[in-house]
């Protein structure tokens, strides 16, 4: 509309001037200098050409006659627009060819945090040497309270003959942004496990984006008879990275009777995270003190290398697949068994 003002037009002419067509090639062309029009010559002459109404002499516009279309006043509201607008606006509009770059869609919404899980894990596997098999059963869960992390674990073990059962329970706390504490207890039924346990630990984080933790624990366990027990203390620490969480600790045991001192030590790596997929492998080495064997006999300070690994799955929202393999060894035996389980996630 800039343009029309400049010109001296009025915005209804403008518009109705941008809405006319152009005319077609070998047309009638509008009359010059006053001139009539000519009238388009047939192309057979064997032919009579009929005379149509665009093609009759056009008699040229007076002054006056130009300067009254072009002040004509502007349709009023509800009238219909012309044919040439109607047309206009019913031109369609072009549609994006195949190599028209796309639009970006929204990334999917992360998960909200689990405010508590349950997991039960199955394991099972052989031992050499003549003392079958292993089998393990585990249904552990989590719940997040404005007190702290509650976790609680229930285990059956069968293997060298025993079979029993543990129960544990723990909380974890913040203290503050940089510390927070774990306390748990358990019982046993077993000589595969202790009577009671008892564990208490200390946790700070540090760096500039607190992504690294160091701990300090320790622990009591009572043997299932009175001269039996253990205890011991545990350092730990953790390293959080984008995609990768790195872990390692070393245990210095001592048990009775007899002081017998049993270190241990372990890596850990857990690449991915469970709201996706992760894998988990670990290596322990340890000095172990006592094993209680089927037929009665004891076997006291000696070493023993563990490997594990864990393939975790999320295969719906709340649901998650756990399948694991272990190789366990000493100079006496070696165990291998697999493990599958399930995660049910409540958010």
């Amino acid at each position: 509309m800039a343009a029309a003002a400049i010109c001296g037009m009025t915005a209804p002419a403008a518009w109705a001037q941008a809405a006319e067509p152009a005319a077609a090639p070998d047309a009638a062309k509008p009359a010059q200098d006053g001139q009539p029009v000519q009238t388009a010559q047939p192309a057979q002459p064997t032919e009579t050409a009929q005379p149509a109404e665009a093609m009759q002499p056009v008699e040229p516009a007076t002054p006056q006659e130009a300067a009254t279309e072009a002040e004509q006043p502007a349709a009023p509201e509800g009238a219909a627009p012309p044919a040439d607008a109607t047309a206009l606006a019913a031109t369609p509009v072009p549609t994006p060819g195949a190599n028209a770059p796309t639009v970006p869609q929204p990334l999917p919404e992360p998960y909200a945090p689990e405010r508590a899980a349950i997991e039960a894990v199955l394991d099972t596997g052989r031992m050499s040497d003549g003392f079958g098999g292993a089998t393990a059963v585990a249904l552990r869960g989590m719940m997040v309270t404005s007190y702290g992390i509650w976790q609680a674990e229930l285990d059956r073990q069968s293997r060298f003959g025993f079979a029993g059962q543990y129960g544990a329970l723990s909380l974890t706390r913040d203290l503050s942004e940089d510390y927070y504490v774990l306390v748990g207890a358990g019982t046993g039924n077993s000589e595969l496990f202790s009577k009671w346990r008892v564990d208490v630990a200390g946790y700070r984080k540090f760096g500039p984006d607190r992504r690294f933790v160091a701990g300090i624990g320790a622990y009591y366990a009572q043997g299932q008879d009175s001269v039996r027990n253990d205890q011991g203390l545990v350092l730990s620490t953790l390293a959080y990275f984008p995609s990768v969480v790195l872990e390692g600790g070393l245990r210095f045991n001592r048990a009775n009777p007899g002081m017998v001192f049993g270190p241990s030590q372990y890596i850990a790596a857990t690449i991915g995270n469970d709201e996706k997929r992760a894998l988990v492998l670990r290596v322990e080495h340890a000095r172990e003190a006592y094993q209680v064997l089927t037929t009665g006999t004891e076997r006291a300070d000696y070493n023993s290398m563990s490997y594990a690994i864990q393939w975790r799955e999320r295969v719906a929202r709340d649901l998650l697949l756990i399948i694991g393999a272990q190789y366990y060894h000493n100079p006496f035996y070696n165990r291998t068994y697999g493990e599958i389980g399930f995660r049910w996630s409540f958010r």
